[in-house]
């Protein structure tokens, strides 16, 4: 009894401090908060040339909150590593007997295989540019990534397994996996090395292009590994 009365003692003890931390924060969406009145003008008139971005959504992302993109990707990383963990423990990891072409009880509809087949250079030309065109137009690293993996999976399933290996080989995918925190870090400790602070994007004119290399140098990291992830998962997948 006494142990339950503790325990509500400290719930409350938490909770009242929040609550009242809550009653006095400003209502959900109102033009006069700090983000409204200071932080999204500044972003809107000092983004694109203090963030080495055209686009204002890139700029924020991997210049003013770089370190927490950088968490994200590490987190990703982090969860795919579990979920693969979780698969191989309950044995879905795919065998050359289990992922051999022609296991499926239903065959690949011949008009199926030709679309993928023919859209899937589009598709890759597509993803491409949403990957290197990221710092100027809506897209980049994840949504890029995205496409390339979709494709990837696509053509996995009306392709043999040798032709699928292809695409996107086994033996280096661990480090394609990894190919997002990999890029934070080079271009991380680039921007150390070169103007003394971590995650650092030149802002002069002078070194515009350097700031726009390693915003690709990122969004390509973090497309090549999403896509990789992608694959990687439903690779583990397959044989169920």
């Amino acid at each position: 009894m006494m142990r339950r009365a503790l325990i509500v003692v400290l719930l409350i003890a938490v909770a009242a401090p929040l609550m009242l931390a809550m009653s006095q924060l400003p209502p959900h969406g109102s033009p006069e908060t700090p983000p409204y009145t200071h932080v999204s003008p500044y972003y809107l008139e000092h983004g694109a040339e203090e963030g080495g971005a055209e686009n204002i959504v890139t700029s924020v992302i991997l210049n003013y909150r770089g370190f927490d993109t950088q968490h994200e990707v590490t987190v990703i990383f982090t969860a795919m590593a579990a979920v693969l963990a979780v698969l191989l423990l309950a044995g879905s990891e795919p065998t050359d007997a289990e992922d051999a072409p022609g296991e499926s009880p239903v065959p690949v509809s011949v008009v199926v295989r030709f679309i993928v087949r023919v859209l899937a250079p589009f598709i890759a030309l597509f993803s491409a540019y949403v990957v290197l065109n990221g710092h100027i137009t809506p897209g980049g690293g994840f949504q890029g990534g995205t496409i390339a993996g979709a494709l990837v999976i696509a053509l996995s399933l009306v392709m043999s397994r040798e032709e699928a290996d292809a695409l996107l080989p086994r033996k280096p995918e661990h480090l394609l996996q990894a190919a997002a925190p990999i890029a934070f870090f080079l271009t991380g400790v680039a921007g150390l090395a070169l103007f003394g602070d971590y995650l650092f994007f030149p802002r002069d004119e002078a070194f515009r292009w350097a700031a726009v290399l390693m915003l690709t140098v990122i969004e390509v990291g973090i497309g090549v590994g999403g896509a990789s992830v992608l694959v990687r998962i439903f690779r583990a997948m397959r044989a169920d």
